[in-house]
């Protein structure tokens, strides 16, 4: 009983000890962790706290070239690793002399992979070549002109070298030089997409406009038009082509191309007073919206049916060039605006606006609201328009 005891004493010693022999032998590596041991000779990392020197006779001539790119893991085993345009490759092995080969194994493919194999491309013609592949097929003209004009400005700015000689610090000044303008966000905006296809599609390393120091964006949000304005754009259309279709986009709150100008009368229900809009952004898989309207609206289309056969280009431009000569700021989409907030002097529900503007959230209206003119009544409104605003 006695040798027993003396044993199991002898146990519980033995594994004291050990306990504290590993926790001594954590706290001194601990303590050395990170010195770095000189040495005349290429040496690898055993771990992060110990370096080991190499000798260079165990390694052939295009070994010796790798030595630099070879660590030793706390697992015993070799790594080697290098970067080859742009891509980080590594290899593994049991010996510094087998861990060289891999690395030389996979640097031979790596380079012989298509994929590294980088189309050199000019600037002008990769600007061209993007913009026609990946752009003009799927865009508006509008939009194409706009894109146009900013593959000018560049080409006009850049010489043509290579994609992989543009630098972020030739861009970056360019873009310090450039005045801070919507245009200027354009620029960005399309310079930036360019390049990143290019690096997408591994003709570049990395997009230089990432490294970009960016202007503040520039705030271009769209505001109503004041009570007074409206008065002025109401008198300055009257008796016109476009007077019909301007007063459409202020009681029904439309965007621009959403209005029907090839059969406008087929997308009004007379009898439940109903305008159907098929909109422009669809919005949780619904292409058509609802608007409510009134049959004075109704009857305003019907009289000036001729009015809206005209292409919202030209009733853009028309707008615009009236706006112009009264020394007003706008376009059509401020129109959109107005009607929200002339709604909200009507008292309509928020959700209700909502609805019938098609936002996706009552946040999205609400936000509109933030340029109001308290003095402005509902009298006000409805004496302005006649009746020809929907109320509930």
């Amino acid at each position: 009983m006695a040798d027993l005891q003396i044993q199991s004493a002898t146990t519980i010693r033995n594994i004291a000890l050990s306990f504290k022999g590993y926790f001594q032998a954590k706290e001194d590596l601990q303590k050395r962790k990170y010195n770095k041991v000189k040495t005349g000779l290429p040496s690898v990392v055993v771990s992060p706290i110990e370096i080991v020197p190499i000798s260079l006779e165990n390694l052939n001539q295009g070994d010796k070239e790798l030595m630099k790119n070879i660590t030793k893991r706390a697992d015993g085993r070799y790594m080697g690793r290098k970067q080859i345009n742009g891509t980080i490759i590594y290899a593994y092995g049991y010996t510094i002399n087998e861990c060289a080969k891999n690395l030389q194994k996979a640097i031979k493919k790596e380079h012989s992979n298509p994929r590294v194999k980088r189309q050199n491309y000019k600037l002008y013609d990769w600007l061209n070549i993007w913009y026609e592949t990946y752009k003009a097929p799927f865009i508006k003209y509008k939009s194409a002109l706009q894109i146009e004009s900013i593959i000018k400005i560049i080409k006009s700015n850049f010489d043509n070298i290579s994609l992989s000689n543009l630098t972020s610090v030739s861009i970056q000044k360019f873009l310090n030089s450039y005045p801070t303008t919507r245009q200027k966000e354009l620029i960005i905006l399309y310079f930036n997409a360019c390049l990143q296809k290019a690096e997408d599609l591994n003709y570049i390393v990395k997009n230089p406009i990432k490294a970009v120091v960016r202007d503040k964006k520039i705030n271009n949000k769209r505001q109503p038009f004041t009570l007074h304005e409206q008065q002025t754009i109401l008198k300055a259309i009257k008796g016109t082509v476009i007077e019909a279709p301007i007063l459409f986009y202020l009681v029904t709150g439309v965007r621009k191309n959403e209005l029907n100008t090839h059969d406008l009368l087929n997308d009004i229900d007379t009898k439940n007073h109903i305008l159907k809009v098929k909109s422009e952004k669809k919005r949780n898989n619904n292409l058509y919206r609802e608007i409510d309207i009134t049959n004075e609206l109704i009857q305003l289309v019907e009289k000036n049916y001729n009015s809206f056969q005209l292409t919202t280009e030209q009733i853009y431009r028309q707008f615009k060039q009236i706006l112009k000569e009264h020394n007003i700021k706008g376009s059509l989409h401020n129109l959109r605006h107005t009607f929200a907030t002339n709604h909200y002097y009507l008292g309509t529900p928020a959700k209700q606006v909502q609805a019938w503007l098609g936002h996706e959230t009552i946040e999205l209206t609400q936000n509109i609201y933030t340029h109001l003119d308290r003095s402005i009544s509902k009298k006000d409104i409805l004496k302005l328009y006649n009746n020809l605003y929907f109320q509930i």
